[in-house]
């Protein structure tokens, strides 16, 4: 079970709810700031049972308030003179248990984007009203989860319940006798520690599952005691496209996303997400190698190269940022600076976009696993169930096992719904937003009733439209890549070009070359900055001879990163970078 990564896509907005729910929320006796809850104090009864669409719709209504104001106070308190590594550090530093690195990218791009949005917009009721979306968006994900975690610990409270009571009714007998005889042999003194430790461990679980189902009230409003939930399906949550590519999700950000409709209103129209990645591209020259080896995102390289872009990026936009609140109102450099931020905005939003995608895989994957380690640990208590006459030791053993089982389906319930968190945080990444202050002023079962049309129909219709017009582009092909200058051609994004096939190169075929080119980019610094970055990761590079050389494609300059050294040993440090998920060319 140490290979399942627990994603814990906790978002930014909930991890600053928590504070404001448990000071704000005092109905007698606290001072309420005018308007600052609208809703919360006067929760509509809950009728009937509750599925997910329904947790949403609560989650959000009654809490969006008081979360979209911290929210703001929490972009507010950057000052426009703070480095941009601080404002990252201190984002990424609310939540550290447990999360992986991608999750952590995640939550450090949303309040880039957040905060980059809330700097280029001049009118003061956009900026609160993405405050509102992005809060109502962050807490119907975290209702999410609550919901599925309250459902499980709901099934199987009582059955943690009826084990723990025979149980104790076991040690409670052992304790007697060693009462009214003094002692007890050597196997028993060792079951009952065996046995003391185990309703220890029942304990904690059962402790953790009562705080679910606490927890799950506490956001939607209402009382364990009056929960009834419906859990078996997650609806379209529990179902993802396998055609729907990064491409489809990021084209339809570009469509939908209102980052790029104030972008439009400021500075350009960014037409299509091809467009924005050709950019993207040249500006970020790693950004490449993630797609020249066709790398899967269980490897650890892909996955470090791809929390390494994201974190860039989200540096990139905020330093942007910072150098356009820095400068003098009116002036050209004003102007200059806010087209280079909207740039980085749109780079933002589209990496988004790719590490939503990835993070779904990622629950996928994580999902397999557990479910192949509950059924393993099914298969170990049905040999042990069908003996006869077990031991003290097969007795513990077998009780072992159950415990084993129950946290492994719990670990499982909380996977199906990190999962459905990834996936609906990725449709919101693609532009899909029903919740605004319009629709959380409705009636629960109004609020439900449009999250569930919009995301089993609006979502399919828009994503398949996006998918029609991308199916239509001309088709991707590889003999290009025999060309000496592939690499010139996978930066500037060609239509028709796919990455080639990055195969070991023989040492003794390899004797005839000098040089091994790493990359060629639109701007030196982009060279340089990728040289400090893969010498860092490979030493031995820096065994050889290195240079920025210009060449000229298609009446362009690129800057190419070569290094000079003797074949057989550039042969071998190419296979290197290839093993390990980067691009290189002999020559």
């Amino acid at each position: 079970m140490s290979n399942v990564r627990i994603l814990r896509f906790l978002t930014l907005t909930v991890l600053l709810v928590a504070g404001a729910c448990s000071s704000g929320t005092v109905k007698n006796g606290a001072k309420i700031e005018a308007d600052e809850l609208v809703f919360a104090f006067d929760p509509e009864p809950v009728k009937g049972k509750l599925d997910v669409y329904d947790s949403m719709a609560r989650g959000a209504k009654y809490n969006v308030d008081v979360a979209s104001r911290n929210l703001g106070k929490k972009i507010d308190e950057q000052s426009a003179a703070a480095a941009p590594q601080k404002i990252m550090d201190g984002i990424s530093a609310l939540d550290d248990n447990g999360a992986n690195r991608l999750y952590k990218a995640s939550q450090v791009l949303e309040f880039a984007v957040i905060y980059g949005v809330s700097s280029l917009s001049g009118s003061r009721v956009f900026i609160e009203n993405n405050f509102y979306e992005k809060s109502s968006q962050h807490l119907a994900l975290a209702a999410i989860r609550a919901h599925q975690n309250a459902w499980f610990a709901e099934r199987k409270l009582k059955e943690l319940d009826r084990l723990m009571r025979q149980e104790r009714k076991n040690a409670a007998a052992l304790s007697s006798r060693l009462e009214k005889n003094g002692s007890l042999n050597a196997e028993e003194l060792e079951y009952k520690k065996q046995l003391d430790v185990a309703l220890l461990k029942m304990e904690e679980l059962h402790n953790a599952l009562v705080f679910s189902r606490e927890e799950y009230a506490r956001l939607v409003k209402t009382t364990p005691d009056k929960m009834n939930l419906e859990g078996r399906r997650f609806y379209e949550l529990e179902d993802f496209d396998k055609g729907y590519s990064i491409d489809i999700f990021q084209e339809a950000a570009v469509r939908n996303r209102k980052e790029f409709a104030l972008a439009k209103e400021q500075v350009k129209s960014y037409a299509a997400a091809a467009d924005l990645r050709r950019d993207i591209s040249r500006r970020y020259p790693l950004v490449k190698r993630l797609d020249i080896n066709g790398l899967d995102i269980e490897d650890k390289v892909y996955e470090q190269e791809l929390y390494d872009k994201a974190m860039r990026v989200a540096y990139n936009l905020l330093e942007a940022i910072q150098k356009y609140r820095g400068a003098k109102e009116g002036s050209d450099e004003k102007n200059a600076l806010r087209r280079k931020a909207f740039d980085e905005l749109g780079a933002a939003v589209l990496t988004q976009a790719e590490v939503g995608y990835r993070l779904v895989e990622l629950a996928d994957a994580d999902y397999q696993a557990t479910e192949n380690a509950i059924k393993e640990t099914k298969d170990e208590i049905k040999i042990l169930e069908k003996k006869h006459g077990l031991t003290r030791n097969e007795q513990i053993e077998l009780l072992n096992r159950k415990i084993i089982l129950l946290n492994q389906e719990r670990l499982a319930a909380q996977i199906s719904a990190e999962r459905a968190v990834a996936l609906r945080n990725l449709y919101f990444d693609a532009g899909l937003s029903p919740l605004g202050k319009q629709l959380l002023k409705a009636p629960v079962k109004d609020v439900a009733a449009d999250l569930r049309k919009a995301f089993n129909g609006d979502l399919t219709e828009m994503l398949s439209g996006v998918k029609v017009t991308l199916e239509s582009r001309v088709p991707v092909h590889n003999g290009w890549a025999q060309k000496e200058n592939w690499l010139e051609e996978l930066i500037d994004e060609n239509p028709g070009v796919a990455a080639p096939d990055l195969k070991p190169v023989s040492p003794a075929a390899a004797a005839k070359y000098t040089v091994m080119q790493l990359g060629a980019y639109a701007q030196k610094e982009n060279a340089e900055q990728d040289w400090r970055e893969l010498s860092a990761k490979f030493p031995e590079l820096k065994t050889f001879r290195q240079s920025i050389e210009n060449a000229e494609n298609g009446g362009a300059v690129r800057f190419r990163l070569i290094v000079r050294g003797n074949g057989g040993k550039l042969a071998e440090s190419c296979n290197s970078l290839r093993r390990n998920g980067y691009g290189c060319l002999l020559r």
